[in-house]
């Protein structure tokens, strides 16, 4: 299967591109080692060699598809405005609706067909990088940052995801020791309950014994 170069949605034009917009994507994990310029000359609002935007503003309506499943393709998307839902087999699953988070980078970056759609649940603007070009960019030092960007945030998602196992690993271990104390706490009372029940019995036998030396006749 060969990887689809489509983008859905409408591709906001340079110029109606922000300098407000272009200071916020500067803030992003990926795009934080890139000057003003440098991004401006990604999105292809300055003048270069290299015409073909690799990075794009993209524009949704309420209800359109961002990513589909099953889909092969190469671009990554983060939040510039709006909001978005996570489906997979039309089950919700999550949602984005902060600015700079990111979507679509682990199947895009291990090569492998969309695990779950995204549908835009509002007016939403994305922006988007086409990683199968990216190796082309003839900007040595914008490839390279972005590079360095994206395996920041690898790490960081690993950190996290380390972090979170490390909770759920104590949370597991919490409730394993809450669960053994339960057991210790009715093994006593089983075994109490036994104690009582045997002093009940021998109780019940010596007041049958005595009741039946009552009756003999003297």
């Amino acid at each position: 299967m060969q990887r689809k170069n489509i983008i859905m949605g409408t591709s906001i034009k340079t110029n109606l591109i922000t300098e407000e917009t272009i200071r916020l994507l500067q803030k992003f994990q990926v795009l934080k080692e890139l000057t003003l310029d440098e991004i401006r000359l990604l999105l292809g609002i300055k003048e270069s060699d290299y015409q073909q935007r690799i990075a794009k503003l993209v524009q949704y309506k309420p209800g359109e598809t961002v990513i589909r499943e099953g889909d092969l393709d190469s671009w990554i998307f983060w939040i510039v405005k709006g909001s978005c839902a996570v489906t997979k087999n039309n089950i919700y699953i999550a949602k984005f609706n902060k600015a700079g988070e990111v979507f679509g980078e682990l199947s895009c970056l291990d090569i492998d067909s969309r695990s779950a759609s995204v549908i835009s649940t509002t007016e939403s603007i994305c922006v988007s990088i086409d990683m199968s070009i990216l190796d082309t960019l003839k900007n040595d030092t914008i490839r390279n940052k972005i590079k360095n960007g994206i395996y920041t945030m690898q790490a960081q998602r690993l950190s996290d995801t380390t972090v979170k196992l490390a909770k759920e690993r104590k949370n597991l271990l919490e409730q394993q020791g809450i669960i053994l104390q339960r057991e210790k706490e009715f093994k006593e009372k089983e075994n109490m309950l036994r104690k009582w029940e045997k002093d009940l019995a021998m109780r019940e036998k010596k007041l049958h014994g005595t009741t039946n030396g009552g009756d003999d006749p003297a």
